[in-house]
């Protein structure tokens, strides 16, 4: 596909009001979506889970953190969760990479939980 191309796709997609969302965009199902997925981290982990959402003026739903001590490795997790269709950034905390994270990226659907979190346990950097 070329910059032209994809330049086309991407004015297609997104909501020519609102740049930070796509067409279409659900507030209030991406709302319902966010919060199962926090009790699910939650339900697996074990542990209460610091979370934002409804990030303004940003493509990002929102976050949520779960606490080192909840993890087999003791490295915090983060899930960056976008306002762009089941798109997911999970990043464990690693001190040993340039920025500080190793990252996960997942396209499958967060928001329907469709995949299967494991407590206490996450893909080894």
């Amino acid at each position: 596909m070329s910059e032209t191309e994809l330049l086309a796709l991407l004015r297609e997609l997104g909501d020519p009001e609102r740049l930070e969302w796509p067409l279409n965009y659900d507030r209030a199902a991406a709302s319902l979506a966010f919060g199962g997925l926090v009790r699910r981290l939650e339900a697996d982990f074990g542990v209460q889970c610091e979370f934002e959402q409804d990030t303004q003026d940003s493509s990002e739903y929102g976050r949520v953190r779960v606490p080192a001590e909840a993890t087999i490795r003791g490295t915090r997790i983060v899930v960056c969760v976008s306002k762009f269709g089941s798109l997911a950034e999970v990043c464990a905390d690693n001190r040993a990479t340039a920025a500080g994270r190793t990252a996960y990226a997942c396209s499958d659907p967060v928001c329907g939980l469709q995949h299967g979190w494991m407590p206490r346990s996450f893909p080894r950097s």
